[in-house]
C-alpha cells in the first residue's frame, strides 16, 4: 500500500501527464502560466529560513516540505516524505502534536494555531522551534501547512538577557547606595531596599509618581535636577553632584549622586541615580574648616604679636642709642635687621595665605624703609626695583629679607660718599628652577684687594652665612660699581616641614 507521500507525489505526476497529453493547445498557455507561478512559489518557499512542511491533516503525513526544513533536520527528501510529522517531534512532544492535528481537523479552513515544541534531527541533536501551522484545501484534501521557526538562539538571548536582569535586580537590591530610576515623564519606576533605609518613603508608597512630588526633596533642587537630566538626554557626562535632602521623620541629610542614562533596545530611556549618603562627611569637612579657621586666627596672632614684640626690641634700642654716641650706627643697623624680620611677619597675618609671602611687595617696603633710615634723598640716589610676582615662605622670606637688608645698607653707607649722586637696583626673577636675586649699585665699588668671602665685616659675613643658609651660591662684580648676584632654588614649604 503506497503513503500519503507516495499518493500526493503520483497524483502530482499524473495530474501533470494528463495536462501535457488532453489539454488543447489553446490552453497551453494558460497552464504554462500556473506551471511558472507555482515554480516561483516553490523558489520563494526554498528561500525562507524557516521549515515549511504540508502535512496530511488526517494522518500526519509529510506530504511535502522546502530546502530550509531539509537542511535543519538533515533528512533528504525521500527520507521525510515516508515520515509523520511526529517523527521529528520530540516523543514527550509527539502527543501534543497529534492533539494539535485532531483540533485543527475541527476548525474552519485558514484557522491558524501556535505552539512551541522540540525538533529531534537525524542526529539526535534536539532544538526549540516556534510552530505556525494552519488548515487548508488541496485537490478536494484537507492539509495543513506548518511553519517552524527555529529559537535557539532568540531562547538562548531570552535567557542570558533573564540571567542579566536577575544579576541586576540582585545587585539593585544588595547595593549599600541608593538607586532610583526614573522614566522620561519624571516617574519613579523603581527604588532599591538602600533607599528605603536611607530614609525615603517606601517603594510602594512612590512607584509610579514624579519625583517632583517627593517631600524628601527642596524645592529650589527641583529645577537643578531636571535641568541634569535633560544634559543626559543631551549626551552629556555627568561626573557627580551633590544634595541635601529630608527624609520622612525630616531630617536633613547630604547625598552625593550620579546620574546616568540606561538605553534599552525597543524601550524609552531611563535615568538611574545612584547615590550615597555623606551627611558624616560633610560635618567633618564643616569641623576641619572651623578647626583651620581657628588656627588661622591663631597662627596670624603669633605673626602680629612676634612683629609687635620685634618693634618693641627696635624702639628699646632706638631708646638706648641716644646713651652710646658714637657707636649709634651699630644700633641703627641691628634695628634695620629687626625691622627686616618684622616686615615678614606683618606681611604674614595680612596674607590670605599664611604660609606664603608677596615677595615683590616685601622688597618695595624694606628698600623704602632703608631709604627712610639713612635719610635718603631720592633726587641724589634713585632707587630702582624690578622684582617678578614671587611668592615665597617664611624659611627662605627672612634670610632673603635679611640680606637685601645687609647689602642694600651697605650700598647706602659707602657707595656715594660725599652727596654722589647715583642708583641702587634691586632685580629679582626667575630662571627655570633657580631664583635670581641682583642688588647693584653704581656707586665707587668696594676697595681692591677685598675679598668678600672671607671678610671680617659683620654685614657681608652675614650675608655668606645667610647664602648658606638657602643652599644658595653668591658672586660679586666690582665693575662700574657693585654687584652681587645671587642664586638659589625656592624649596617647597612641605619640604623643610
Amino acid at each position: 500500500m503506497q503513503s500519503d507521500g507516495e499518493n500526493w507525489n503520483s497524483l502530482r505526476e499524473k495530474i501533470i501527464g494528463l495536462g501535457e497529453r488532453s489539454i488543447h493547445k489553446s490552453y497551453y498557455p494558460e497552464l504554462q502560466q500556473q506551471m511558472d507561478e507555482l515554480k516561483r512559489f516553490r523558489t520563494l518557499l526554498d528561500q525562507s529560513n524557516d521549515a515549511i512542511f504540508l502535512l496530511n491533516l488526517s494522518s500526519g503525513l509529510i506530504a511535502d516540505m522546502n530546502k530550509s526544513a531539509l537542511k535543519q533536520l538533515r533528512y533528504t527528501r525521500p527520507e521525510m516524505l515516508e515520515m509523520v510529522i511526529s517523527d521529528i517531534v520530540i516523543s514527550n512532544k509527539s502527543n501534543e502534536m497529534k492533539k494539535l492535528l485532531n483540533e485543527l481537523q475541527k476548525t474552519d479552513l485558514n484557522d491558524k494555531k501556535n505552539i512551541i515544541t522540540t525538533f529531534i534531527k537525524k542526529s539526535g541533536d534536539k532544538f526549540p522551534v516556534e510552530i505556525s501551522i494552519s488548515k487548508v484545501e488541496f485537490s478536494n484534501s484537507l492539509y495543513a501547512v506548518m511553519v517552524a521557526r527555529d529559537i535557539k538562539e532568540r531562547n538562548e538571548a531570552q535567557e542570558a538577557l533573564r540571567q542579566s536582569e536577575e544579576k541586576y535586580r540582585i545587585l539593585f537590591e544588595s547595593s549599600p547606595d541608593i538607586i532610583v530610576l526614573i522614566n522620561l515623564k519624571g516617574e519613579i519606576i523603581d527604588i532599591n531596599e538602600a533607599a528605603y533605609r536611607a530614609g525615603m518613603i517606601p517603594r510602594e508608597k512612590v512607584i509610579g509618581k514624579p519625583f517632583t512630588e517627593l517631600k524628601v526633596l527642596n524645592e529650589k533642587d527641583v529645577p537643578k535636577l531636571m535641568n541634569l537630566f535633560l544634559k543626559l538626554l543631551n549626551g552629556a557626562s555627568i561626573v557627580s553632584e551633590e544634595l541635601k535632602i529630608a527624609d520622612y521623620n525630616g531630617k536633613d541629610h547630604w547625598i552625593e549622586f550620579y546620574p546616568s542614562l540606561l538605553m534599552k533596545d525597543g524601550m524609552d530611556p531611563i535615568v538611574q541615580i545612584i547615590a550615597h549618603d555623606i551627611t558624616e562627611r560633610k560635618i567633618a569637612e564643616k569641623q576641619i574648616k572651623q578647626s583651620l579657621k581657628e588656627k588661622e586666627v591663631l597662627l596670624r596672632e603669633i605673626h602680629h604679636r612676634v612683629k609687635n614684640n620685634l618693634q618693641i626690641i627696635s624702639s628699646l634700642l632706638n631708646l638706648q642709642s641716644d646713651f652710646i654716641g658714637e657707636n649709634y650706627d651699630v644700633f641703627r643697623e641691628s634695628q634695620n635687621r629687626i625691622k627686616s624680620m618684622a616686615l615678614i611677619h606683618e606681611k604674614l597675618y595680612k596674607s590670605d595665605d599664611l604660609t606664603k609671602i608677596d615677595f615683590a611687595e616685601y622688597i618695595e617696603s624694606l628698600v623704602f624703609h632703608l631709604f627712610r633710615s639713612y635719610s635718603i634723598d631720592t633726587n641724589n640716589i634713585k632707587l630702582l626695583i624690578n622684582v617678578e610676582d614671587v611668592l615665597f615662605d617664611i624659611d627662605t622670606s627672612i634670610p632673603c629679607g635679611l640680606i637685601i637688608n645687609e647689602l642694600i645698607t651697605n650700598s647706602l653707607k659707602y657707595a656715594f660718599p660725599n652727596g654722589q649722586k647715583g642708583e641702587i637696583s634691586v632685580d629679582l626673577h626667575l630662571d627655570g628652577e633657580k631664583t635670581i636675586l641682583n642688588i647693584s649699585d653704581n656707586g665707587i665699588g668696594l676697595p681692591e684687594g677685598i675679598d668678600f668671602n672671607s671678610t671680617k665685616t659683620l654685614g657681608l659675613k652675614l650675608v655668606n652665612i645667610l647664602v648658606d643658609q638657602i643652599d644658595g651660591e653668591i658672586e660679586m662684580y666690582n665693575d662700574n660699581g657693585t654687584t652681587f648676584k645671587i642664586k638659589f632654588i625656592k624649596v617647597p614649604y612641605a619640604q623643610r616641614i
